[in-house]
């Protein structure tokens, strides 16, 4: 009887280190996943969908990237629509990791997105250490990723190298329709000659000259537009970087619609060749 008690009571102990050590390990490790990761040579790129997207925004995209090898989805950081962040995956270690943003509140206006960039590039620096970074914006976040070059003079965030931004409406949304069909905060800033937008140009002088950028659209009518932004909205940011860094690229066939931009093969290619320098095809 003595005997199997104390067999009990050392099967007891036993379990009981083992539980104290589990989480004495979960407390001690560092929350910070560079340690074991050299960010020194990566540049994450960021894709930051627009007005009502989502995670299927660039989920295909992300996919193909993938299977072509220029690069490898590790991150997502989902932004409640009060503004708090939730991360997702973890930061992948090859040279080209992708991180998607996905806003809860995707109807937000321009100054809200800009915050909530603001606050994952500092998670960015300040926990993953990450050094630089390319943004990709599609629509409204092409708008929103602008718009946070423009107000990135204080903060600690990585530096950007280049810029892609995709039939982003820098001229504003001249459609009637489209506004009487939806609704939000952000709706404010898409129309022509909108605050935010008058703004951003006015503080154009503040786009930092060392960031490349690229601008694409598509024309799928004879009214030079993707369907819903103007060739020449897509092109606007003209009006705010300096022309030496500037590039476009304009998609004419019937697929180029303005959610079909990340969806076109031709806007992949044009992607990679300017954010990694990938060879397009001839």
């Amino acid at each position: 009887m003595q005997k199997n008690f104390i067999q009990h009571r050392k099967k007891l102990l036993l379990f009981l280190s083992i539980f104290v050590g589990f989480f004495v390990a979960i407390f001690f490790i560092d929350d910070k996943p560079t340690d074991s990761m050299d960010t020194e040579n990566i540049t994450p790129t960021l894709f930051i969908h627009g007005f009502k997207g989502g995670s299927g925004s660039f989920h295909s995209l992300l996919n193909r990237f993938d299977y072509h090898d220029w690069g490898s989805k590790g991150l997502t950081f989902y932004v409640s629509a009060s503004g708090n962040l939730q991360m997702e995956g973890s930061m992948s270690d090859g040279e080209n990791p992708f991180i998607q943003i996905i806003f809860e509140n995707n109807r937000a206006s321009l100054d809200h997105q800009t915050l909530w960039v603001q606050k994952i590039m500092t998670t960015l620096r300040e926990t993953y250490d990450i050094k630089q970074v390319n943004l990709v914006g599609h629509s409204m976040g092409g708008l929103t990723a602008t718009n946070f070059l423009l107000h990135n003079q204080t903060g600690n965030y990585p530096e950007v190298n280049k810029l892609v931004v995709m039939g982003s409406p820098f001229q504003g949304i001249d459609d009637e329709n489209y506004f009487s069909t939806n609704y939000g905060e952000a709706t404010k800033d898409l129309k022509p000659e909108s605050e935010s937008l008058r703004s951003m140009i006015q503080n154009n002088g503040n786009f930092n000259e060392n960031i490349d950028v690229l601008a694409v659209a598509g024309v799928i009518n004879n009214k030079n537009s993707d369907g819903v932004v103007h060739v020449s909205s897509a092109l606007g940011i003209q009006d705010i970087v300096p022309s030496a860094i500037y590039n476009e690229a304009i998609i004419k066939d019937v697929y180029a619609t303005h959610s079909g931009l990340h969806e076109h093969p031709v806007v992949d290619q044009k992607i990679a060749h300017f954010l990694w320098d990938i060879k397009e095809p001839s």
